[in-house]
């Protein structure tokens, strides 16, 4: 999964973009827990053609950022859609959460 910086990350939600992004940071365990989770579910998305990609974005690089789109525990993952945040899931979420937001968005 590609790590975005802010600019990116603005970028894709100001081109109406459907995506998902993982809000974390390196030293946060639960983060590197949901992180193998999303991996695993970035591969079956790939694997089955679904249009929908996940990003991980590392709050460190930018908390302004981070707090502009509500984060305030991590991990937090959120997707989007035409420019507007769709869903929100905070903590440690099973696989099936998150294909259920890719859905969402399709």
């Amino acid at each position: 999964m590609k790590v975005l910086n802010s600019k990116e990350l603005k970028e894709k939600i100001n081109n109406g973009e459907k995506f998902i992004v993982d809000m974390y940071a390196d030293w946060c365990g639960p983060c590197r827990v949901l992180g193998n989770i999303l991996e695993k579910v970035s591969g079956k998305l790939i694997n089955d053609n679904h249009p929908i990609k996940i990003y991980k974005f590392d709050i460190e690089s930018d908390k302004e950022t981070a707090a502009g789109l509500g984060v305030r525990s991590i991990p937090t993952i959120l997707s989007f859609k035409d420019g507007q945040r769709v869903d929100t899931k905070i903590g440690v979420v099973q696989e099936k959460q998150i294909i259920d937001m890719a859905n969402a968005i399709k």
